[in-house]
């Protein structure tokens, strides 16, 4: 049987359990058992947005509920594909459920793509499979914290290369968040006078402190007396709008760009705020790093950010606190935790299924 945490599709927050029996295998598909997998903000992200930006459409539930996506690993316990062997591990978006189906193609070394027909109009980034014995930024050694920091990475490190070479400074709220935390590393290990300044509240202060990638940290309250480089540009992740008016016209013509990538606090305003200079523009990773992968091929592509995970992995080691949880009540009760904002930052659940 196959377990499954549905979520309203109008309230991240509400949630229900289902066992159902799993579908027949046809040719050409895999089955494969969801094995380790990360629940964090960036998750809840994914329901509040999942309409709006297409995160429901990889999973499709029943009408009114979604499956969330979470990053993770699965094993292949049942093939009818040639070249993908039964007990193959792989990585990649997965629903919230401890089986799923997958028709790969355009399988080599590093990956294979899900062909299901539901799929194929859908974002090719999210549609990719990693085969572990193929990829070189697999290891055992961060395999615990690959579900969790991977894609976050991934968007901190290409909106630091974008917007380096730009400004001076990179003003980010949500400073404690883990992808707040991959673009001020990112910053902080290139080469170029680009630094970054974290935004956070008094309570995560000495924390976003603690971790040295940040040139200065400062709290919400002190954004109206701010100073600032020539160039600056501001990255809102916590979707929260009053911050980020607050942020604009703090910085003034400082303000080059304006760059919105979360909803950590999700927090809009009910009447419009002024927002002078740069109107704040979305960035998105999958089109970002299928643009980067189109320039080389995919696999120069991802050979360089192997090269950027392996020192982050085990710098990001030294400071995340990994909650396990195993089994469909752990998974529930973390699910629950994490929509409710109930993690603190330095903490992570990494779960499984099997008990």
């Amino acid at each position: 049987m196959r377990t499954d945490i549905l979520t309203a599709r109008t309230d991240p927050g509400e949630i229900r359990r289902t066992t159902t029996p799993p579908p027949a295998l046809e040719a050409g598909a895999i089955r494969v058992a969801v094995e380790t997998f990360g629940l964090t903000a960036n998750n809840i992200s994914y329901a509040a947005t999942g309409d709006a930006l297409g995160y429901y459409a990889y999973f499709p539930a029943e009408e009114g509920w979604g499956r969330v996506p979470v990053w993770g690993f699965a094993r292949v316990t049942e093939t009818r594909c040639d070249g993908i062997p039964e007990g193959e591990r792989i990585f990649g978006y997965l629903p919230l459920a401890s089986e799923w189906v997958l028709r790969p193609v355009d399988a080599g070394p590093l990956c294979f793509s899900d062909a299901t027909a539901h799929r194929t109009a859908l974002h090719p980034w999210y549609n990719r499979y990693y085969r572990c014995a193929g990829d070189p930024l697999f290891s055992e050694d961060t395999a615990e914290v690959q579900p969790v920091l991977w894609a976050l990475l991934m968007t901190g490190w290409r909106l630091a290369e974008e917007l380096a070479p730009l400004v001076d400074e990179v003003f980010v709220s949500s400073a404690s968040s883990k992808t707040a935390l991959s673009l001020a590393w990112s910053l902080a290990h290139r080469d170029g006078p680009a630094r970054c300044v974290g935004i956070t509240s008094e309570a995560n202060r000495a924390f976003v402190e603690s971790l040295g990638v940040y040139a200065r940290v400062l709290t919400y309250d002190a954004l109206a007396s701010v100073e600032a480089a020539d160039r600056v540009a501001y990255v809102d992740l916590a979707g929260n709008a009053a911050a980020t008016s607050a942020a604009h016209v703090a910085l003034g013509e400082r303000l080059v760009d304006s760059v919105l990538v979360g909803a950590t606090h999700r927090a809009p305003s009910a009447e419009p705020l002024p927002m002078p200079g740069p109107a704040p523009r979305f960035f998105f990773v999958p089109n970002v790093a299928e643009a980067c992968a189109a320039e080389a091929t995919l696999a120069d592509y991802h050979a360089q950010f192997a090269g950027v995970w392996k020192p982050f992995a085990g710098w990001a080691s030294g400071w995340l606190s990994l909650e396990r949880g195993a089994g469909a009540d752990a998974v529930e009760a973390a699910y629950r935790r994490v929509a409710a904002g109930d993690v603190p930052p330095q903490n992570a659940e990494v779960l499984s299924w099997e008990a």
